[in-house]
């Protein structure tokens, strides 16, 4: 039990900006949140594609606003594109702290597909469940080992938007994860926004040593550092892990 890693409250890797008009508030407002809310790491994170051109201006941007008083990284958010874990991500990226993983659409052999479209081929038939997972799972593990310093955002979204759920990832492919995450020096988050990881597989990824982060995914500032699902899940965690001292103890 003494390899469990801990999940520290007092961070939030995943907070969106009005940078790229994705989200309501500023670069400044969620920094000001942030110190409100009394944290000690945030993320300024952008969702990016292989034609953003503003990276660069991004980073300007977030290392003039660094302060004595708060850790602040910044990164960029891609979705995964296909099976390979190849992800739509512009050709400049110098400066970034971080780039996280994003299952928003299914990393196919042929493309990202939507996810009504992957939803209806396993109701045809045309795709069985466990393809799917490892499917989502292997082009999840390409990807660590294409970026430095990568995050996988909120693993496993995807799955009940294609009518499947965290019960469908065996422990064979949550094991996988796990160790290419640590291979590739992988953070994972425990996302607010979608509540995942649960905690079985929370608890498979800490067991294995997997360092968890939390993310809120934030795109107002009123939200940032703020874990009600998360908490839930690492609670649950703890308890399965049968560990004698009190949850909110270890990851606060």
């Amino acid at each position: 039990m003494s390899r469990i890693s801990r999940v520290h409250l007092d961070e939030d890797y995943h907070v969106h900006s009005a940078f790229s008009d994705d989200a309501k508030s500023t670069l400044e407002e969620n920094l000001e949140a942030a110190e409100r809310a009394g944290l000690r790491t945030v993320c300024l994170v952008e969702h990016v594609g292989a034609d953003t051109t503003w990276v660069p201006d991004l980073v300007k941007a977030v290392h003039n606003l660094r302060r004595a008083s708060l850790r602040v990284l910044v990164g960029v958010e891609a979705k995964l594109l296909d099976h390979s874990g190849r992800l739509d991500l512009p050709e400049s990226i110098e400066g970034l702290d971080h780039v996280l993983i994003a299952d928003h659409q299914f990393p196919s052999d042929e493309g990202p597909l939507s996810p009504s479209r992957v939803r209806a081929m396993l109701a045809l038939g045309k795709l069985d469940a466990q393809t799917a997972v490892e499917c989502l799972v292997e082009a999840t593990v390409g990807a660590m080992a294409l970026v430095d310093r990568p995050i996988v955002a909120h693993p496993f979204s995807l799955l009940p938007k294609i009518g499947l759920d965290e019960s469908d990832v065996s422990d064979s492919l949550a094991d996988h994860l796990s160790r290419n995450a640590l291979r590739h020096g992988a953070l994972v988050e425990m996302n607010e926004k979608w509540g995942c990881p649960g905690p079985r597989l929370a608890l498979a990824l800490a067991k294995a040593g997997v360092q968890l982060v939390a993310g809120s995914d934030s795109h107002d500032c009123a939200t940032i550092g703020a874990y009600d699902r998360v908490r839930t899940n690492l609670r649950e965690e703890w308890l399965a892990a049968d560990l004698p001292a009190s949850p909110e103890i270890q990851f606060a």
